[in-house]
């Protein structure tokens, strides 16, 4: 099992309405866990379990063609 924290910059034009789209359009992608908005530099950060690297890297993609993402920065969680 790969996990990530997924660092996801948005736009979102049409006020909350569509962070609210956003947010369940995100949550709705398989292996997403969880989905928060934040304040600061990073406006959305989503946690992420898949099968392998290949399955993350799939569903990253999926998280990319997200209507109103704009960017995402990816950290794979090191097993101890």
């Amino acid at each position: 099992m790969t996990s990530a924290f997924v660092f996801i910059q948005i736009s979102i034009p049409g006020g909350m309405g569509d962070a609210n789209a956003i947010h369940k359009a995100l949550h709705a992608v398989e292996g997403v866990k969880t989905v928060h908005f934040l304040a600061g530099p990073i406006d959305v950060i989503a946690f992420v379990e898949a099968a392998d690297q290949q399955a993350m890297m799939q569903t990253i993609g999926k998280l990319r063609t997200v209507k109103g993402v704009v960017s995402t920065d990816t950290r794979i969680v090191l097993p101890l």
